[in-house]
């Protein structure tokens, strides 16, 4: 089996039935023989762009081992469910920790490193 991350985006109407969405979705999974390893509830957040009218959405993340026909199933009942504004499965790296929206973030006065504004001296090329 796969390790699969699927984000959905909840209408923010039904943000207070994010559990039976999740429950729903774990139950897919399972009947295709997939085991759900991690769920993480991002919670309500803007949207870059409007979706369906919508400028806020709630989204979750589910992280689960499964195979190509779970995820099938899985994104079938996602287009298929009143409610859900957008979805995205990805095949996961089992050896990338999962990120969560949570995670420390650098501190904005800290001086960025690398790139462009980087003032290490440069070596001149020699001929």
């Amino acid at each position: 089996m796969t390790l699969y991350e699927t984000l959905f985006v909840i209408h923010p109407e039904k943000g207070g039935r994010v559990k039976e969405f999740i429950d729903r979705f774990k139950k897919v999974i399972e009947s295709q023989d997939g085991s759900v390893t991690h769920v993480d509830e991002w919670g309500a957040r803007d949207l870059a762009y409007r979706i369906e009218k919508q400028a806020r959405g709630y989204y979750t993340l589910l992280r689960y081992n499964a195979t190509g026909k779970a995820v099938n199933e899985l994104e079938r009942n996602l287009k298929l469910t009143d409610g859900i504004l957008r979805y995205l499965t990805v095949r996961a790296d089992p050896d990338t920790p999962t990120i969560s929206p949570s995670a420390p973030r650098p501190h904005p006065d800290e001086p960025r490193r690398g790139g462009a504004d980087d003032e290490s001296p440069k070596s001149e090329p020699t001929s």
